[in-house]
C-alpha cells in the first residue's frame, strides 16, 4: 500500500504541473487524480510485477494489430474461395478498423466505469469469439460478421490496455518507456501477421490462420488477473448519444469511401452517405461540449501539442496501414509473389517499426519530442512519395530500402506521438487522452485500409492506381510535419 500511496503523490504532483500548463483545466486536475483508486493494490506492488503487468498487457494489444495484417494477407484465398466481389473485399479489409474506430472512446469509458482490467479480459475474449467466427464462415457475410466482433473487441482492448499502462507507470520517464514498449508491440502483432498467415497457409486452408489470435487471446486471459494491476475512475458515465453518433459519423464515411470507389461517388447512396457522416459530425461536436458525461473532453484540444499529436497519430496510422496493405497486394498480384514470400518482404518495414519504436523513448529523450515526430514524418513521407516509382521490373533490394525507410519513420512518429498525447494532459485525464489518440490512430487506420483498397481496387490499372495511392498519406504526412514544427510542445523526459 506504500506503493499506491506514493502512486496518488505522484499523480497529484503531475496534475499540478500540468494545471499550470493548462489553465482550463484548473479546479478538476486535483479532485480527479485523487478519484483514482487502484481496485487492487496488491497488483501493483512491486517494480517487477508492473513490467510483466505491461507484457501481459502488450500481448493483448498485439492482438488488435495482428489481426490488421493478417487479414490482409489472407484477402487473396479468401477472394477466390467465397468468390467475393471487389467492394466486399474491401470491406473485409476495413470494417475491423472501422468498428474499432467507432467504439473505441465508449469503450475507454467502459474501463473507467467498471474497472480496466476486466474490461480489458472481455475485450480479448471477444477478439477471440470473433476469431472463431471467422474461423467457420462460409461465405463473405460470415467473415464480415467476425471481423465487426473482433472489431469491438479490439475497441475494448486497446484504449484500457494503454490506460492500464498510464496508470501503472505514473514518473514522466518510466512512463515514456512504458508507452513506447506499447506501441513497439503493434508492430510485432503486424509482423506477425503475414508470417503466420504465409506458414499456415503452405499446410491449411485461410480458417486455420484465425486460430492464431484464439490461442494468444486465451493465454492473456490466464495471464491477466494474476499480473495485471487494475484502477478505474468512478466518476465517469457512459455517454450514449455521443457513441451513437461517433458511429454513425464513421461508419457511413467509410461506407461513402468504399461503394463510391466502386459505384461512383455521385451514386445517391454515397451522397447519403456522405451528409450523413458530415452531419453526424457536427452532432457529436455539439453534443459533446454540452454533456455532462462527454466521452471526448474537448477542452483537451487546446492543449496544441494534444491536439497535433492525435493529428500525428491519424495520418501515421493511416499511412502505415495504407503502405501494408498496398504493398502486399503489390507483391501478390504485379510480382506474383507467395503468400509467405509476400510475409517475408514485409519484413524489413516491420522489423525497423518494431526496433526504432522500442528505442522512441531513448530518443525522446535526446531529441525531444517535437524533432523526433517531425524526422519521423519527414522519413516516413519520403519513403511513401519514391514508392510511387515501383514498377514490375523494380528490384526488391530497391523497394526494402522504402520499406525499411517508412518503418523507421513510422516507428518515430507513432509512439512519440501516441506519448505526447498522454503526457501533455493532467495524470487524470490519462484515460480520456489513451482512448482519444487511439481513436484518432484507429480512424486513420480505418481509413487507410478503405481508401488505400477502393483505389487499389477501383479498375484502374494498378501501377496508376498505387501511385495515387502512397501520394496521399505521403502529402499529409508533410503537411503533418509542419504543424508538428509549429504546436508540438516540447517535453523531453528526464530520467
Amino acid at each position: 500500500m506504500r506503493r499506491s500511496a506514493h502512486a496518488s503523490v505522484s499523480s497529484s504532483d503531475g496534475a499540478t504541473r500540468q494545471t499550470r500548463l493548462h489553465p482550463p483545466l484548473a479546479g478538476t486536475a486535483l479532485a480527479d487524480a485523487r478519484s483514482l483508486a487502484p481496485a487492487s493494490g496488491a497488483a501493483t506492488d512491486g517494480a517487477a510485477q508492473r513490467w510483466a503487468g505491461l507484457v501481459v498487457v502488450c500481448l493483448g494489444m498485439m492482438l488488435t494489430f495482428l489481426n490488421i495484417t493478417q487479414t490482409i494477407a489472407v484477402l487473396g484465398p479468401l477472394q477466390r474461395d467465397l468468390d467475393m466481389s471487389s467492394a466486399e473485399l474491401v470491406w473485409v479489409a476495413s470494417i475491423y478498423t472501422t468498428v474499432v474506430a467507432s467504439l473505441v472512446l465508449s469503450a475507454g469509458t467502459l474501463g473507467d466505469i467498471l474497472g480496466r482490467r476486466a474490461v480489458f479480459a472481455a475485450g480479448t475474449a471477444t477478439m477471440g469469439a470473433g476469431s472463431l467466427v471467422v474461423f467457420f464462415a462460409t461465405g463473405p457475410l460470415g467473415v464480415i460478421a467476425g471481423q465487426v466482433i473482433m472489431g469491438a473487441g479490439g475497441a475494448i482492448i486497446l484504449p484500457n490496455s494503454l490506460a492500464i499502462v498510464t496508470h501503472a507507470f505514473v514518473e514522466p520517464h518510466e512512463r515514456t518507456t512504458a508507452v513506447s514498449v506499447w506501441v513497439a508491440i503493434s508492430g510485432v502483432g503486424l509482423a506477425i501477421g503475414p508470417l503466420s498467415a504465409g506458414l499456415l497457409l503452405e499446410a491449411f486452408s485461410w480458417h486455420s490462420v484465425f486460430l492464431v489470435t484464439v490461442v494468444l487471446a486465451v493465454v492473456v486471459l490466464v495471464l491477466t488477473p494474476a499480473l495485471v494491476p487494475d484502477s478505474r475512475h468512478p466518476h465517469r458515465r457512459l455517454d450514449a448519444p455521443g457513441l451513437v453518433l461517433a458511429i454513425a459519423a464513421i461508419g457511413a464515411l467509410n461506407y461513402a469511401v468504399i461503394e463510391g470507389g466502386h459505384h461512383g461517388f455521385a451514386d445517391t447512396d454515397v451522397v447519403v452517405a456522405f451528409v450523413v457522416a458530415a452531419v453526424a459530425a457536427l452532432a457529436f461536436v455539439s453534443v459533446e461540449s454540452r454533456s455532462r458525461t462527454a466521452m471526448l473532453h474537448l477542452p483537451l484540444f487546446r492543449i496544441p501539442s494534444f491536439s497535433t499529436a492525435n493529428v500525428v497519430g491519424f495520418v501515421g496510422q493511416y499511412a502505415f496501414v495504407g503502405i501494408a496493405l498496398a504493398q502486399v497486394l503489390y507483391f501478390e498480384q504485379v510480382r506474383r509473389d507467395s503468400i509467405l514470400t509476400v510475409g517475408l518482404h514485409l519484413l524489413p518495414l516491420m522489423v525497423s517499426y518494431v526496433v526504432v519504436s522500442s528505442l522512441a523513448a531513448r530518443i525522446v529523450r535526446r531529441a525531444g519530442f517535437k524533432a523526433t515526430i517531425a524526422a519521423g514524418l519527414v522519413l516516413a513521407a519520403a519513403a511513401m512519395l519514391l514508392m510511387i516509382a515501383q514498377q514490375p521490373t523494380t528490384s526488391y533490394a530497391q523497394t526494402a530500402v522504402l520499406l525499411t525507410a517508412a518503418g523507421v519513420g513510422a516507428g518515430l512518429l507513432l509512439p512519440a506521438s501516441t506519448a505526447t498525447a498522454v503526457v501533455s494532459v493532467p495524470h487524470s485525464e490519462g484515460g480520456m487522452a489513451s482512448a482519444t489518440v487511439n481513436m484518432f490512430r484507429q480512424v486513420g487506420g480505418a481509413l487507410g485500409a478503405s481508401i488505400t483498397g477502393t483505389i487499389l481496387t477501383s479498375g484502374h490499372t494498378f501501377a496508376a492506381a498505387l501511385h495515387v495511392a502512397v501520394l496521399i498519406p505521403g502529402l499529409a504526412a508533410l503537411a503533418a510535419a509542419v504543424l508538428t514544427v509549429a504546436f508540438i510542445h516540447d517535453r523531453p523526459a528526464h530520467g
